[in-house]
């Protein structure tokens, strides 16, 4: 009975294993692909054109819209997560190798 629960156990890690990898490929794949997307959302909250929208936003202008980017931390907030995330990679990295 003792094998049998091991065998149990480790498969169930297994296919677990298997689930994360393949989100975490999905997901690096989703990073690339949006990365245009990043670099425009950037360019945007570093233009004159986002200082004309806050102004717009002090007036009212869009009441009803869901405006987070308009909000005062929220794409600074997105980046330092970003940054957080990146300083973690190396690290998480060395755990997908083999121990050795």
């Amino acid at each position: 009975m003792e094998a049998r629960n091991r065998v149990k156990r480790m498969e169930d890690i297994f296919q677990r294993q298997l689930d994360v990898m393949d989100a975490l490929q999905k997901l690096l794949a989703e990073v690339e692909a949006s990365q245009p997307d990043f670099e425009e959302l950037l360019a945007y909250y570093q233009s004159q054109t986002y200082m004309e929208d806050l102004a717009l936003e002090e007036k009212g202008h869009f009441v009803g819209m869901t405006r987070g980017v308009l909000s005062e931390d929220g794409v600074y907030n997105l980046l330092f997560d970003r940054g957080e995330v990146a300083k973690r990679l190396p690290e998480v990295g060395d755990l997908l190798n083999l121990p050795k």
